[in-house]
This record gives C-alpha cells, structure tokens and sequence, in this order.
C-alpha cells in the first residue's frame, strides 16, 4: 500500500481476521519518519521506522483490543457456567 490512510480506509471486515504484526526500526542512516504496510493474505505488518510514538500508539491499541477480547471470553465462559433455574 502506498500509505496509511489507503490502510485505514480499508474496510474492517477484511482486516478482522488477520494477525497484525508491529514493528519498530531506529535506523542511524535515515532521518525521516515512516510507517510501511504491507497486507498478506492471512498477516498485516505494520513497520514504524524512527517513529517510536508510532509504535507504541499502534502497539497500545492492539493491546488495549486483546484485554478487551479476553474479557468478553471470560464473561461468555462465565455465563455459560451459571447454574440454570427451573423456577
């Protein structure tokens, strides 16, 4: 893709069920900022390069979905577990 806001327009649908892989570069021998996408099949890297608040931006917010995630998990796992009343 040739940037981020062709990535972001993308519908949602068809980045759901991709793994999304985050990585940051410091490089000594380029100065300026970048974030490069590429998109696969199954897979969705997302390369920040000399961008560190990029990086931990993208990175907070896979987390933050991840926890979100476990706890819907949890809180389905528990409602199936609940005893059932006759009454």
């Amino acid at each position: 893709m040739d940037s981020f806001e062709e990535f972001i327009a993308l519908p949602l649908s068809i980045l759901k069920n991709r793994i999304i892989q985050i990585t940051g570069f410091k490089s000594d021998f380029m100065e300026t900022k970048s974030i490069d996408i590429e998109l696969t099949d199954d897979a969705i890297h997302i390369n920040c390069i000399n961008n560190e608040s990029a990086y931990n931006l993208l990175s907070s917010v896979i987390y933050k979905r991840k926890l979100i995630k476990q706890k819907q998990l949890k809180e389905q796992q528990e409602e199936n577990k609940a005893p059932v009343s006759l009454v």
